[in-house]
């Protein structure tokens, strides 16, 4: 699995409420910017900038009701992964689906 989603799984491993607005913000930054122009991501890399946006403007609430939309999307994508990262990506996808 590569480093960058073990750090994500691990940040999550105590549930979404345990993150601090800043540090999911950082969090997402770093997605958006891996995901940005790979073939299939492009619905993903936008719930991920709206994400980035409410996390930066405080809106909490906003940043929860986007979390179904990004498991989802992370689950599709999954299926294209490489193969070391699609364990951990399905595991985000129903972390965010809740």
């Amino acid at each position: 699995m590569n480093e960058q989603l073990q750090q994500t799984l691990t940040a999550l491993g105590g549930g979404l409420t345990s993150l601090d607005a800043s540090t999911a913000a950082s969090n997402v930054g770093g997605w958006h910017k891996t995901l940005d122009g790979v073939p299939g991501a492009e619905t993903l890399v936008g719930h991920l900038a709206k994400l980035q946006e409410a996390l930066k403007s405080g809106d909490l609430q906003g940043a929860v009701a986007l979390l179904p939309g990004l498991g989802s999307e992370t689950e599709k994508l999954a299926g294209a992964a490489p193969e070391a990262d699609k364990a951990g990506l399905q595991q985000l996808a129903a972390a965010l689906k809740g």
